[in-house]
């Protein structure tokens, strides 16, 4: 009897495995017919992951949108700045700022600024708005307001870092500048005062240590822009380059590398102080760029003003360019979230690939449209006073 109860449980013992090894080999075949599946049909498996990981890595699902929230109305149809923003629109307009969850159109922040001239910064989860020309900056996160502080002097510009630490300039009385780094504490972690000319632009990285900020002066009778890069804690600057007769437009740190983005130039700096020429002066006419995901920069350029064909490249850190892609239309905008490029034109949308630079989908618009970002299926746009879909 327990002879046969022994080979009873060797039976089922091995019965079992074999079940088990007949579902893991069925799984497999499953799995291998699926990817035969997505290779012949070139189904973009980057963008897959995507549909279902979020910007943090946490598992997430399609973006399901209540087309009946849209359009959202705004207070104004003026000074309209619209950002994509971990997961939510960021939109500033001449009277106030909302912070929307795009699912559903609802505020998460809404603020009424005050400001004459209202400009707006974000990095991770802040959003600095200041009154360029007043006397007033404000910082808020996503949802709430960390705090608004009096500026003794006129305001000139700002930047904001992930970590919620500010950078702003102000004009002096006892210089031409004054340079400032605060925490979200409000505790001063840089106070300049500058004399190398008017401050035009600062930025400052995710960390908030490493900082850069461009003065205009003029130099054998010429206008100079010079761009200066410094650290926190540091009591003189690291470097300075120096751009005759350019204008800056944007300057931002990404991956911890400051990009300059000049009216006929782009160029990089690494460890603060390493110059790398991506377009030297004069050789291309800015229309406009943006950022990925990973911190670098999307550049549209003509080869002369008037130019109807457009480039747009990809500009990494180190200075070097690559994937070029032909525009036969002058772009008023392009935006990039994930691994499609938004193209905002005068009369559509264009969705192209980032990875291959194809065109994936084009929409009708009007020229009344300023902003565009595609998120999941959809696009969202701000125009007039309205925020709205396109599907």
């Amino acid at each position: 009897m327990p002879s046969n109860q022994k080979d009873y449980k060797r039976k089922k013992k091995k019965h079992n495995s074999e079940y088990i090894k007949r579902i893991i080999w069925i799984v497999i075949a499953v799995v291998a017919i699926i990817l035969i599946i997505m290779k012949v049909v070139e189904v973009d498996f980057n963008s897959v992951k995507r549909r279902f990981v979020d910007d943090n890595g946490k598992v997430s699902i399609d973006l399901e949108t209540d087309v009946n929230a849209y359009p959202f109305q705004l207070d104004s149809s003026s000074n309209i700045r619209m950002v994509y923003q971990n997961d939510k629109l960021v939109v500033l307009t001449s009277n106030s700022c909302n912070v929307l969850n795009p699912k559903d159109a609802k505020p998460l922040n809404h603020f009424n600024h005050g400001y004459s001239n209202p400009i707006m910064k974000n990095a991770g989860n802040y959003v600095c708005t200041f009154d360029q020309g007043g006397l007033r900056l404000r910082l808020d996160n996503l949802k709430s307001k960390v705090y608004e502080q009096p500026i003794d002097n006129t305001l000139l510009t700002a930047d904001v870092s992930e970590s919620g630490t500010v950078i702003y300039a102000t004009r002096s009385d006892k210089s031409k500048c004054s340079l400032y780094v605060v925490n979200k504490s409000l505790k001063k972690l840089i106070n300049l005062d500058i004399n190398s000319g008017y401050i035009v632009s600062v930025a400052i990285d995710s960390s908030g240590q490493k900082c850069a900020y461009a003065a205009v002066n003029t130099k054998n009778a010429k206008l100079v822009t010079t761009v200066y890069t410094i650290n926190v804690g540091d009591k003189k600057e690291r470097a300075s380059f120096e751009y005759e007769g350019s204008n800056i437009l944007d300057m931002r740190y990404c991956n911890n590398d400051l990009y300059i983005v000049g009216d006929d130039f782009v160029n990089t700096v690494t460890s603060q102080k390493r110059k790398h020429e991506a377009f030297k002066k004069g050789s291309a006419n800015t229309v406009c760029f943006t950022y990925t995901k990973d911190g670098e920069l999307l550049y549209v350029y003509s080869d002369y003003s008037s130019a109807s064909e457009n480039h747009l490249v990809n500009v990494t850190v180190g200075g070097r360019v690559r994937k070029k892609l032909e525009l036969k239309q002058k772009p008023k905008s392009i935006t990039c979230i994930s691994n499609e490029i938004c193209v905002l034109y005068s009369d559509k949308i264009k969705i192209y690939s980032l990875t291959s630079g194809d065109e994936k989908e084009s929409f009708t618009c009007d020229n009344s449209v300023n902003y565009a970002y595609k998120l999941s299926t959809k696009v969202f746009v701000a125009r007039s006073q309205l925020i709205d879909v396109i599907e």
